[in-house]
């Protein structure tokens, strides 16, 4: 009785631990963490784009150079990530790193494969003191 009982919890995590989503469909990458520094290095590097997840309001107050802003709350969110060229890396933050990894796990559920997540958001990104330019 001791080994059925450590074979079904066995069983059980190891079934839990699965890459697949909901739908069953596969998920191709992960989110990588990374702070203030190494999102900056990654923007410079010129392999992806820029995506700005937070409200209209906190967009007011500033972006990263050159962002998409793409507001979570939205309605058709999903859809409106489609645009993005998934041949690409995104590095996706909004304002202390919450949202930006919600953000993130939907992006790999929607076929991108190399997404960043700007741990601790722009809030890190100002301390560090890395420039934020007002929207257009």
């Amino acid at each position: 009785m001791k080994y059925l009982v450590i074979f079904l919890f066995a069983l059980t995590f190891l079934g839990s631990c699965n890459s697949k989503t909901s739908d069953n469909a596969e998920v191709s990458g992960k989110v990588e963490e990374v702070d203030a520094v190494t999102f900056k290095n990654l923007i410079a590097s010129g392999n992806g784009i820029v995506l700005d997840v937070r409200t209209p309001e906190e967009v007011a107050q500033g972006i990263i150079p050159d962002a998409y802003v793409i507001d979570i709350y939205q309605s058709g969110f999903e859809e409106k990530l489609q645009s993005l060229p998934k041949d690409k890396e995104v590095y996706v933050y909004c304002a202390v790193g919450g949202r930006s990894r919600q953000a993130a796990d939907i992006l790999l559920n929607n076929g991108f494969s190399k997404v960043y997540n700007l741990s601790g958001g722009i809030v890190d990104w100002r301390k560090n003191g890395f420039e934020v330019v007002k929207p257009d």
